[in-house]
């Protein structure tokens, strides 16, 4: 009776010992397990546009208020905090001249944004971004001496418009949780009319919400 009583007492402690090792197992393969990105982020932005133009051709012209939507995502690519991205959405350009102003309406399209975010806080970041765009006008009005004339008579003005245009956006932003306050200068490299010497200088600044 002792015998078989300590025989069972012996194995109660090797089934103990045998399951706090799989237990340490399980632990150490739970901690060192590599992290993961976080996931893609879909958001829709939208603002003020201070619309203008630069370049040499671009003198006497003053910037006009106009707008920016977008929809896009960004996807990590590290855990550090670095991402690229896209977005597809509505834009706008024009300039303001002594008693001249003009304003298009264009669709447009970031094909790539590399960026990179530093968080402050669990709910506080920091957005870096760099990254380029393609646009084409639909739609457009100068108006001068009280005349309003659509784009598609501005040949008759004399005006060689190049609806489609391309640059560079460089901005930065803050996200606090689910929001976003965003700041980019875009640069157009196609000149907005033919030798005017005139390129997109828009100047961004747009709410956003992730979801």
């Amino acid at each position: 009776m002792k015998k078989s009583l300590l025989l069972f007492v012996m194995g109660l402690f090797v089934c103990s010992g045998i399951q706090a090792q799989i237990v340490s197992s399980r632990s150490v393969g739970i901690e060192s397990a590599p992290q993961r990105p976080s996931e893609t982020i879909w958001y829709l932005r939208g603002g003020l546009n201070m619309a203008g133009f630069g370049g040499d051709g671009a003198e006497g012209m003053s910037r006009k208020a106009a707008y920016d939507f977008a929809i896009g995502f960004q996807k990590p690519i590290s855990t550090a905090g670095a991402y690229w991205g896209m977005d597809f959405g509505l834009g706008s350009r024009g300039f303001k001249a002594d008693e001249t102003s003009l304003m298009t309406n264009n669709i447009k399209v970031s094909p790539f944004t590399f960026g990179w975010k530093y968080s402050i806080t669990d709910d506080i970041q920091i957005d870096g971004h760099v990254g380029a765009y393609a646009a084409f006008d639909y739609l457009g009005k100068i108006k001068a001496e009280g005349e309003s004339v659509s784009m598609g008579d501005w040949e008759d003005l004399g005006m060689d418009w190049n609806r489609p245009d391309a640059g560079m956006n460089i901005g930065f932003g803050i996200w606090y949780d689910r929001f976003n306050l965003d700041f980019t200068f875009q640069r157009g490299f196609i000149e907005a009319a033919s030798e005017s010497k005139a390129y997109t200088s828009n100047i961004l600044l747009r709410l956003g919400v992730a979801f």
